[in-house]
C-alpha cells in the first residue's frame, strides 16, 4: 500500500541561526514535514532542527539563496509547501489561516501570499512600504519555482494566488548589530546585480548611484510612502535601505576597478 504524502510541508533555509530557527520551529506545530536545508553551519543548527523533529539535507552555502532553497522545496513530500526564513515567526492566527487553506476540499488556487510585519531596531513598522510587503509563501508542490537569477526574485507561480489575511513576522534587523551582520551580504548581491546588467561606472553612473538613485529611494520610502509616520526607526530603515544601495555601487565599481589594467 502506497505511503500517503504530508498534506502540509515546511521548508526553511538555514546557514548559523540556530537560535532563531528554534524560534520559528516553536510556530509550526501544525506542520505534517518540516524539511530544513542546512548551508554548512558551523553552529548548531542541524541539531535545533533535528530536535524540532525536522529532516535537515545538507546544501553547499550558495550564495543564490534561491538556489539552496529549491533545494529544500525539492526534498518536500508535503502536498502544500510553506516557505520560511528562520528570522521569521507563524503567529497562530497565520498558521490557522494557512491549515484552513490547505485543507479546502476545493481549493482554485496553487499558492498564496500573506502581509508581513518586519521590524527594524525593535519596532515593527507600518509605513515606508514596510508593510503590509505581502510575501508569496504557501504553494502546491510542484506549482512554485525561482528562476534562479538573482536573490530577490519572487517565485513564479503556474496558476491563481490568492491572499491570507493574518500576517507573517519577521525579525528583519532588531539591533542595529543584526544589520551590520547582515550588510555584507546584501552589499554583495546588489554588486553581484549590477554586474550582471553589465553597467559601465562612470560620471554619469557615479551621479545617479551615489546621489540622485539614494535620494529618489529615500524621498519615495520616507515622505512618499509615509516612512516618517514610524518616528525614528522609519528614518533609520529608509536611509540605511538608500545607504545599502550606495554601497552596493561602491562595492561593484571596486571590483571593476581592480580588474583594469
Amino acid at each position: 500500500m502506497q505511503e500517503e504524502s504530508p498534506r502540509l510541508a515546511v521548508a526553511v533555509l538555514a546557514h548559523n541561526e540556530a537560535d532563531e530557527l528554534a524560534s520559528l520551529l516553536a510556530t509550526v506545530p501544525f506542520a505534517d514535514e518540516i524539511v530544513v536545508a542546512d548551508a554548512e553551519s558551523t553552529d548548531d543548527t542541524a541539531a535545533v532542527a533535528r530536535s524540532a523533529g525536522a529532516r535537515v539535507i545538507s546544501v553547499r552555502n550558495d550564495f543564490n539563496l534561491n538556489v539552496n532553497k529549491t533545494a529544500a522545496f525539492e526534498a518536500c513530500r508535503g502536498d502544500w509547501i510553506l516557505y520560511l526564513d528562520p528570522d521569521e515567526i507563524v503567529t497562530p492566527e497565520l498558521a490557522a489561516a494557512i491549515e484552513a487553506a490547505v485543507s479546502r476540499d476545493e481549493n482554485p488556487y496553487a499558492a498564496y501570499a500573506f502581509p508581513r510585519r518586519n521590524n527594524y531596531f525593535g519596532k515593527y513598522l507600518k509605513h515606508g512600504g514596510a508593510y503590509p510587503d505581502y510575501q508569496l509563501r504557501l504553494f502546491r508542490r510542484g506549482k512554485a519555482r525561482f528562476a534562479c537569477r538573482s536573490v530577490h526574485e519572487r517565485l513564479e507561480v503556474d496558476g491563481r494566488v490568492g491572499r491570507l489575511e493574518p500576517p507573517l513576522l519577521h525579525n528583519t534587523y532588531p539591533t542595529v548589530a543584526d544589520y551590520l551582520r547582515k550588510l555584507p551580504f546584501y552589499v554583495a548581491a546588489g554588486a553581484d546585480a549590477l554586474q550582471r546588467a553589465s553597467l559601465r561606472p562612470g560620471f554619469g553612473a557615479d551621479l545617479w548611484h551615489f546621489l540622485f538613485r539614494p535620494a529618489i529611494r529615500f524621498g519615495r520610502r520616507y515622505l512618499v510612502k509615509g516612512g516618517f509616520l514610524d518616528g525614528a526607526n522609519g528614518f533609520l530603515a529608509c536611509l540605511l535601505d538608500a545607504v545599502q544601495g550606495v554601497l552596493a555601487y561602491y562595492e561593484y565599481r571596486r571590483r571593476v576597478s581592480s580588474r583594469e589594467p
